[in-house]
């Protein structure tokens, strides 16, 4: 590994980070980061040109690289930067064979409350996909989820930005965790407006949903993280030897403590999705989403045991989802054909650019379409919030009372109108055929044409349902 010892005089090779004193320079202030030292990863390239963005345009110019994962791994290299945890070196320091050692990373355990942990880790990391201006946000979440949880346990972080980080978070980030911590920029590629976008007409729809009040309507950016959360981040380059994944965002509150390891227990039960909140997505943002899965499902020939889950008893989308700011989920199935396929298909609707598609609901009908019911988990122990949406676990038995602090004024979303878990915890297996696909697109597409006064809708016509409608 490329040790970079950042109270020294910077080298050529230390580069690819944002000053945060100075807008967009690539200068690296050894003094912002203190006693902190950055490593470049083993097998990663170290040393690059004072210009980094000549050295990456050439790398997007260059088409002779053999893969993309090639190509992304070239073009992020310059901003991949490491931090070896004080918590992974003492686990490494307490297996001396020196007592004076193993002593003093004991006694230094105990000081930093980092208890003796032995149990066998899952291949998973947490991903936060951050902004530099969202560190006062994110530092009480690390905090807050290393108490709660990865201090036992001692998973690493990656951090992925579609611009350079700065000095200033990396440092303090690093500083406020023992554990493993990775920087990263995101490709290009994964986060751009594709060929086949007319770049005019998705403005104008932005512009056209700015102006009905939309809800990040008017945002590109917005969009593009949407899309990426969606089809991008599990291509990383960093991310490519990484079983499981989960997804922490600035500013939540995890509010109880997690004494068991989620990775573990999804890997021994065949659980390759989950979830904490379920609950109805704006449908302004999601005008054909729906249709566009049911076609999918019909030219894959998919059929489902709980996509139902999703459906109204017109056949149209009821709106619930998983909300995936909190998901802890399996890399191998979303990095699968079949989930690949539905991804293409949906970033070929251009619903991304063209409405304000999220990566929620996506990832949600991906879920009913691909896996079984019993491979979705909901983790009713973990108590949570995410802006002003909580929930907090039943407490039916003293364990959770012990482990959780719910604010006592919490106005518990598991119970709300909006919630989608009744659905849930009701939902029994009933098989979604071809023709149950069919139908619903039919019915879908009939109000639509009455919305634009194209058909009259009868509400008396007889429904064609099948399976899970056959008994309405």
């Amino acid at each position: 590994m490329h040790l970079v010892n950042v109270d020294s005089t910077p080298a050529i090779d230390d580069v690819g980070v944002i000053d945060s004193e100075k807008d967009g320079g690539n200068v690296f202030n050894s003094s912002l980061l203190s006693e902190i030292k950055l490593e470049r990863l083993e097998g990663w390239r170290s040393d690059f040109p004072e210009s980094l963005d000549i050295y990456r345009q050439g790398v997007l110019d260059d088409m002779s690289w053999s893969s993309d994962l090639e190509k992304h791994t070239a073009e992020i290299a310059p901003w991949v930067w490491h931090h070896r945890g004080r918590a992974d070196i003492l686990y490494e320091q307490i297996l001396s064979e020196d007592l004076k050692i193993r002593n003093g990373a004991l006694m230094e355990m105990a000081q930093l409350e980092i208890p003796l942990n032995f149990e066998r880790r899952a291949n998973a990391s947490f991903v936060v996909l951050i902004r530099n201006k969202e560190l006062e946000d994110f530092l009480p979440t690390l905090r807050q989820l290393d108490q709660r949880f990865n201090n036992r346990f001692h998973y690493p972080y990656l951090f992925l930005n579609d611009e350079p980080f700065s000095n200033e978070f990396m440092r303090m980030v690093a500083a406020s965790t023992t554990n493993n911590v990775t920087f990263a920029r995101v490709p290009l590629d994964h986060w751009t407006i594709p060929d086949f976008i007319d770049p005019d007409e998705a403005l104008r729809a932005r512009r056209k949903m700015k102006a009905k009040n939309v809800i990040y309507g008017g945002s590109l950016s917005y969009r593009h993280m949407c899309r990426f959360n969606s089809g991008f981040f599990y291509k990383h380059p960093l991310l490519q030897n990484v079983d499981w994944y989960w997804r922490v965002e600035p500013g939540v509150d995890f509010y109880c403590d997690i004494d068991y390891d989620p990775f573990i227990f999804m890997q021994r039960n065949n659980k390759l999705y989950s979830f904490v909140v379920a609950l109805k997505e704006i449908e302004k943002t999601i005008p054909t989403l729906w249709e566009h899965t049911l076609e999918y499902m019909l030219k894959s020939n998919i059929t489902s045991d709980w996509m139902s889950y999703f459906a109204t008893k017109d056949g149209d989308y009821n709106l619930c989802h998983f909300w995936s700011n909190f998901e802890i989920a399996s890399l191998h199935w979303l990095r699968s054909d079949a989930y690949v396929s539905y991804f293409n298909y949906l970033d070929k609707a251009k619903g991304f650019f063209m409405e304000r598609w999220g990566d929620a609901p996506v990832h949600s009908l991906a879920a009913g379409m691909l896996l079984d019911r019993k491979q979705i988990h909901f983790f009713n122990d973990i108590g949570y919030r995410h802006e002003s949406l909580s929930r907090c676990p039943e407490m039916s038995n003293a364990n959770l009372e012990r482990r959780c602090q719910c604010p006592k004024a919490i106005d518990n979303f598991d119970y709300h109108m909006d919630s989608c878990l009744p659905q849930w915890k009701s939902q029994t297996s009933q098989r979604w055929s071809n023709r149950d696909s069919k139908e619903a697109l039919r019915m879908v597409r009939k109000r639509r044409r009455s919305i634009y006064g194209l058909e009259p809708l009868s509400t008396t016509e007889p429904r064609k349902w099948y399976n899970f409608f056959g008994n309405l």
